[in-house]
């Protein structure tokens, strides 16, 4: 599994080169199907990269590896702006369970790198409790409604990050 966090400045290499042809500068999430809709390149001087989840490619914790070059679509700066925006707007929204109560706010998600489906959305409980508890991953599965104004799940799970237990021996 990986996350948007760490596939964003990850290289593109073309398949035979070794050396870094671009950069993704960030994960696209259709956040209303929790599904990953492609990677935008560092943007060149007249057009936005754009490798679609439809294109052929292999995805890693060391980069993306493209057998052609011409599986990149070209994009305007508008359509990255609007995408940008609606990345934004989804990124920092607040997560409540069932009862109402706020459990946080949607901080990244994991997703397969082989079928870029999400597995689990991140939720950051705040600076001092990510510290304290860590961030709460929640499942797919768990999430019960999405919404611009909010997004509402299931009861918590175990956290993100599990801080070892101080056990005397």
């Amino acid at each position: 599994m990986l996350s948007g966090w760490h596939v964003s400045h990850l290289p593109v290499k073309l398949v035979g080169s070794m050396r870094k042809w671009q950069v993704i500068d960030q994960v696209v999430v259709s956040w209303e199907e929790l599904e990953i809709e492609g990677f935008l390149l560092m943007p060149r001087p007249f057009y936005i990269p754009f490798v679609p989840s439809s294109a052929v490619f292999q995805l890693s914790g060391m980069g993306l590896v493209l057998p052609d070059p011409r599986q990149i679509s070209r994009r305007s700066r508008s359509w990255r702006r609007k995408v940008m925006k609606r990345q934004r707007v989804w990124m920092g929204l607040a997560v409540f369970d069932e009862g109402g109560r706020l459990l946080g706010r949607v901080q990244d998600v994991l997703f397969d790198e082989e079928t870029l489906q999400i597995t689990h959305v991140v939720i950051s409980r705040g600076l001092l409790g990510d510290l304290l508890w860590g961030a709460l991953a929640v499942s797919r599965q768990d999430v019960i409604e999405l919404a611009p104004s909010a997004i509402k799940i299931r009861a918590a799970r175990a956290p993100f990050t599990v801080r070892p237990s101080s056990v005397p021996d």
